[in-house]
């Protein structure tokens, strides 16, 4: 069954419920209404007759009765009038046939001194019949009988509910007609539309960007299809342009190549990515929250890999409105319209930020590392902000690493060179690197900082040390070989 099918099923049905119990509540009070006119009728054309007819039923006058039946008798009102024990006296001609089916409204009214009324069926015909007896010194003389006629009352219900019939046959063809054109215009063309946008993309052609008419409905659905039409131009630019590389021997690392490797190196196994810089910061700017890239090499580096590879990216809460935009763990999906991995935010007191980032990384190791013609500053309080900020960022990536087996840890940069150590201790069976983003300097020079060997045993931590060139390399193996306990194997 097809929706405009279904669609206009349903408006056929609302239709004909509500039309259905607006005409039941409408016949209701129009036949109340009738009734009730038909019963003031017969009560005053009753009481006026009463009174007319006293005189004529005590003398027991049928000639005076028969006067009264000329005078107000009607084709569409019969009366008729009884004796005390309720003979007929006199009775119009349209009623005499049928006389005994409203006996036992004369003898109730009769017998109780009080008028009746109600509907009777009268010779086929439904009639509105009263009985009154007639009184004359608080004795029952006789009786009369009213009977109009109840046709029309019958008649104005089926009239009303032909006419709402005709109304709701009208209404649903109408309704369905204006239906089955929205769903046309509104759903099936756009559907159309998309089916013809997505098949061609299949065969590789480049329309233009889908435009749809209402994207209340179908404006979700065309970003995802955009979004996986662009993955899609992407892969296939990427496995032409890989293709023709090899063509002349050449390799090309794309997203997608990195992809298969780190799954074929990886296996299952998520990547997790330590920096002090995050990949997207949230702040308020007039009255709303917005998203800001920094401006970072780290980032611009790192984003492609953690895209690929997929798993945690543990970094500094920057912004003023991350909390907002994280969950209770400080946790977010990442790219938002299509989550490929998880960041984690670690946040900071304003005394750590001070003494871990602007103090001891740089003003300390900064300044040491590149040595610039600037005294770097060694303060104790710096170190201990420096030594709690790599506590508590192992912290948060042991929680996060806790249910992986053998976890890949990759940290990022000089602000985090206790962080292998740290986590080894907890994890011996965790896999880390420590990629040092700036220049090692000579072993002398390096010899300034007061903490060298508590950096030094912090890094060794890691499986794999990384450096810019062989030159810096060159300058660890030597600061590490004089200022601790070591042995370097320099073949």
């Amino acid at each position: 069954m097809s929706v405009a099918t279904r669609l206009v099923g349903a408006i056929w049905l609302a239709a004909l419920v509500v039309i259905g119990g607006f005409t039941y509540l409408q016949v209701g009070g129009e036949r109340q209404r009738l009734f009730q006119d038909l019963e003031r009728r017969a009560t005053v054309l009753g009481e006026g007759l009463a009174e007319a007819a006293e005189p004529a039923l005590a003398r027991g006058s049928r000639p005076a009765l028969e006067r009264l039946l000329v005078k107000f008798g009607q084709p569409e009102q019969g009366l008729a009038f009884f004796d005390r024990v309720g003979t007929v006296q006199a009775a119009s001609a349209s009623l005499r046939p049928v006389l005994t089916q409203a006996q036992p409204q004369v003898t109730a009214a009769l017998a109780g001194k009080e008028p009746r009324g109600g509907l009777v069926r009268l010779g086929g015909r439904p009639r509105y019949v009263y009985s009154s007896p007639v009184l004359r010194d608080e004795r029952v003389i006789g009786a009369l009988l009213v009977a109009l006629d109840a046709e029309p009352v019958v008649e104005a219900e089926w009239r009303l509910w032909r006419d709402n019939g005709i109304r709701f046959l009208v209404l649903a063809v109408v309704l369905s007609v204006i239906a089955f054109l929205i769903v046309r215009i509104s759903v099936i063309q756009p559907l159309t539309k998309m089916a013809r946008w997505t098949k061609a993309l299949r065969r590789g052609m480049g329309p233009p960007p889908l435009d749809i008419a209402d994207p209340s409905i179908f404006g979700p659905v065309a970003h995802e299809v955009s979004v996986m039409a662009k993955s899609l131009h992407r892969a296939r630019a990427a496995a032409e342009e890989e293709a023709a590389l090899r063509l002349v021997g050449e390799a090309l690392w794309t997203e997608e190549r990195l992809k298969q490797f780190a799954k074929l190196r990886l296996g299952e196994s998520p990547l997790f990515v330590v920096s002090n810089r995050e990949p997207l910061s949230h702040v308020w700017k007039a009255g709303r929250i917005e998203g800001q890239r920094p401006a970072s090499g780290l980032v611009t580096a790192m984003e492609p890999v953690m895209r690929a590879c997929g798993g945690v990216w543990v970094a500094q809460a920057s912004g003023d409105a991350d909390r907002e935009m994280s969950d209770e763990h400080g946790r977010m999906a990442l790219p938002q319209d299509d989550p490929l991995f998880t960041l984690r935010r670690v946040w900071l007191s304003k005394e750590e930020e001070s003494g871990y980032y602007l103090g001891f990384a740089n003003e300390g190791l900064w300044p040491l590392c590149h040595i610039v013609h600037t005294r770097p500053q060694f303060r104790p309080e710096d170190w201990a902000h420096y030594r709690a900020v790599n506590e508590k960022f192992a912290a948060a990536v042991l929680e996060e690493a806790a249910n992986v087996e053998s976890p890949l840890i990759l940290i990022q940069d000089y602000h985090f060179a206790l962080l292998p150590g740290l986590i080894k201790r907890a994890r011996p069976d965790a896999r880390v690197a420590l990629f040092w983003h700036i220049p090692w300097p000579n072993a002398e020079a390096f010899g300034i900082c007061p903490w060298q060997q508590e950096l030094l045993l912090g890094m060794l931590g890691a499986d794999i040390i990384g450096f810019h060139t062989q030159y810096y390399c060159n300058n660890f193996l030597e600061t590490a070989e004089r200022a601790i306990e070591a042995r370097v194997e320099w073949e």
